[in-house]
């Protein structure tokens, strides 16, 4: 062989040998790299997932517990017991007691008031001034209305540091006081001592704004010397600035530093209280720390053995694909039912999307999921999820799939567009779910659904059709269509508008007279509420009444139109008319009130106007829920000189019941009810309602038939045997003023 030739072979292979090393060990450093940054960026965002889960948790304690005082405060709202010291002291030591409060007080506006201290039967005076600044300056808050949680602060007669909770106290709408109730740090303990923190590796100090530890983790391998993140030189200049400008505006913030040999992460988030943060540090690699040494190992072994670069990179490159996997799956999992998370339903979802497959989007929501949080705890309630996502699992048909998102909210992408096999398929899911409720039998607890459906439509849609039938226990299963879409942007503009329509008197006072049926002239009026927008158009009430029963606005508007006809009636005494009876519609909100019938007094002595010129009407869904209490209310009325009228009478299934049972002086027929009689000619219709006329006129309880619009209707009331009525056959309902002119004599 020619030795030339040969050497240039050699030279050849070698040039070759060395390119292709070069080319692997770069490749291998690239791809080592490109791993590296993907678990890190995972390890990242768990802990950024895991300090919002801790901060969440936190947050619900310290709100749930403002609640329990906030409940408690309650008590002095029903006949004010601080004027019964025996009382006042058996209740709060009570309450002390249950909630596992270290001190519960009471502090009148003056500054003065009564502490309880566990293990003690006694109650001390306190002052304002003798309590810690930080309580001091909550109950200060609170004072001025607002709930508060203090800063921490050292307690003299514990001997270690605590904060206090305080709530005001009202009389009507007048704060009168605050109660305080202070709390030690096991809530913030519990999180901060917890082994499970990045699997393990990390812990969490909660800090103030300032940097300093307020509660440390036991698992900090920091001296406890070190008082402020600051101090120790722990962190870097740049990372030093980077905290400090988070603390001081509110700002998450992560980053790295390194501290006894070992390179830490970190992020933090403020609580948004008293401008404390959650601080979570993790090991580099803490919770992927086999596959951080294989990674450090393999560059080792590249740039130490290059010629050994082929065997290594092949071997290696299996370690790393089954932990990138790994690191993957961890990033893709919902961590409480193993099934997949929201991130990989998104990208899945997308490329059925991208294949133009038809498919259905389904969301799948618990009723009152909250409920068995609170009476069963976390475990059990996750327990109810994992038996959800696997009901959902086995229903499911290949290509299709489903995750859990949040909560209790599961998603679910059927191949399917036919609603009736959806609907079947949904309906066994919701079955097999029910059949959970077994578990909770001897608690009365039923496990249901309500599902929302888009047809070809994304997670959104999916949302507002579930939405739209949330807390209708009578619904299950709703299809997205366009209208759902106009629905919600009429209630945004709605609830948009309606606190400034409150405050410009756009809501105005209509009456719509009631007619004696003996004479038929008129013998009182219905106060009905009309929107009349600024350009003069109107809103139907049909389409903002439902809306504020639904958020509690009503309970600010029938308060409103109450003191409207108050004002009406005075209007007429004035002027020396004869005024006639008015009746108002009053929400369930109001009736539930303790305080309202102090409320409405308020306004009766502000116009000086007779009781008994107003009958206060409720619907009959206002007695299903608490029909003792609510004939308290109804005596505590009475007793007022108000007069109750029961409205819609025949809409549910237990009316004759509560007729019986109800001490109500009038009940309103509901016009369907008489429309159905009138329309189907049924006599063994006619009979009851006529029988129902008697049995009211029997227990001294009038009559009112509404929705009279035809002589025939007219003719049908009169047969039964009703006291009164009203329809457009009559009158229409008219501006109060309008009302004025036709009806009102001088």
């Amino acid at each position: 062989m020619d030795e030339e030739k040969l050497k240039a072979k050699m030279t050849r292979m070698s040039v070759i040998t060395v390119i292709v090393s070069i080319v692997l060990t770069v490749a291998g450093i690239v791809v080592w790299q490109y791993v590296e940054a993907r678990a890190y960026s995972s390890e990242q965002e768990q802990m950024r997932v895991e300090t919002n889960e801790y901060g969440e948790r936190l947050l619900k304690q310290l709100d749930k517990n403002l609640q329990v005082l906030t409940t408690l405060s309650k008590v002095y709202e029903i006949g004010m017991l601080e004027d019964d010291m025996p009382v006042l002291q058996d209740t709060l030591s009570a309450a002390n007691e249950v909630n596992d409060f270290l001190t519960v007080a009471y502090i009148r506006t003056d500054g003065t008031g009564v502490i309880n201290i566990v293990g003690r039967t006694l109650w001390d005076d306190i002052s304002l001034d003798e309590c810690p600044e930080y309580v001091a300056s909550a109950i200060q808050t609170a004072l001025e209305g607002e709930n508060a949680i203090s800063k921490l602060f050292d307690s003299e007669i514990y001997n270690e540091k605590l904060f206090a909770y305080a709530v005001p106290v009202y009389n009507g709408e007048e704060v009168v006081g605050a109660l305080a109730a202070s709390d030690n740090l096991e809530i913030f303990e519990d999180v901060a001592n917890g082994r499970a923190v990045m699997g393990g590796s990390g812990y969490i100090h909660l800090i103030n704004a300032d940097g300093e530890f307020l509660v440390r983790s036991e698992n900090s391998p920091v001296s406890r010397d070190v008082k402020n993140i600051y101090d120790g030189g722990i962190f870097s200049e740049n990372t030093r600035q980077l905290v400090s400008f988070a603390l001081q505006n509110g700002r998450d913030a992560e980053g790295e530093y390194s501290y006894g040999g070992s390179h830490y992460h970190f992020f933090m988030q403020p609580l948004n209280i008293n401008n404390w943060y959650l601080f979570c540090v993790d090991v580099v690699w803490g919770t992927n720390s086999f596959a951080g040494g294989m990674l450090t190992a393999f560059g080792i072994i590249i740039v130490l053995l290059v010629a050994l670069v082929n065997v290594l990179l092949f071997g290696s490159r299996h370690l790393f694909k089954k932990h990138t996997n790994e690191l993957i799956r961890v990033a893709y999992t919902d961590p409480v039912t193993g099934s997949a998370n929201s991130a990989k339903f998104e990208r899945n979802m997308q490329q059925v999307i991208r294949e133009h497959k038809p498919m259905s989007t389904v969301a799948l929501n618990v009723h009152n999921f909250n409920g068995i949080n609170d009476l069963f705890g976390r475990q059990r309630a996750d327990t109810v999820l994992i038996y959800i996502a696997k009901v959902i699992e086995h229903s499911l048909e290949r290509g299709e799939f489903f995750c859990r998102d949040t909560a209790d909210l599961f998603f679910i992408l059927m191949l399917e567009t036919d609603t009736e096999r959806i609907t079947k398929r949904l309906q066994s899911i919701i079955d097999l779910v029910r059949k959970m409720s077994n578990v909770y039998d001897n608690y009365g607890y039923d496990i249901s659904l309500y599902i929302g459906v888009a047809v070809n439509g994304d997670r959104e849609k999916a949302l507002l059709a579930m939405q739209s039938i949330h807390n209708m226990h009578t619904r299950e299963i709703a299809f997205y269509n366009s209208d759902m879409h106009e629905a919600v942007r009429r209630k945004n503009s709605i609830e948009g508008q309606m606190e400034s329509a409150l405050k410009n008197c756009e809501f105005k006072l209509f009456l719509q007279p009631k007619l004696d049926m003996k004479t038929l002239k008129p013998s009182g009026a219905e106060a009905l509420v009309r929107w009349i927008n600024p350009d003069g158009s109107y809103r139907s009430p049909a389409e903002f009444i439902p809306l504020f029963e639904a958020n509690g606005f009503c309970f600010k508007l029938d308060m409103y139109m109450f003191e409207l006809v108050c004002a009406q009636i005075k209007k007429w005494i004035d002027e020396g008319a004869k005024p006639l009876p008015i009746s108002v519609n009053q929400s369930k909100l109001l009736f539930m009130d303790r305080n309202y019938p102090d409320k409405l007094m308020k306004i009766i002595n502000k116009y000086e106007v007779p009781t008994s010129l107003i009958t206060l009407e409720f619907l009959e869904s206002v007695a299903s829920d608490n029909l003792e209490y609510l004939n308290h209310q109804i005596e505590v009325l009475h007793k007022k000189g108000f007069k109750i009228s029961l409205d819609d009478f025949g809409t549910g299934y237990s009316s004759l019941n509560m007729l019986y049972l109800l001490k109500i002086d009038e009940m309103k027929l509901d016009k369907g009810f008489l429309r159905k009689i009138s329309a189907d000619g049924e006599d063994r219709r006619r009979i009851i309602l006529e029988q129902i006329t008697n049995f009211a006129r029997e227990l001294g309880i009038s009559t009112v038939a509404e929705g009279i619009e035809t002589k025939e209707d007219e003719k049908l009331v009169l047969s039964i045997g009703c006291d009164c009525g009203q329809g457009f056959l009559y009158d229409n309902p008219m501006p109060a003023d309008d009302f004025s002119s036709k009806y009102i004599k001088g």
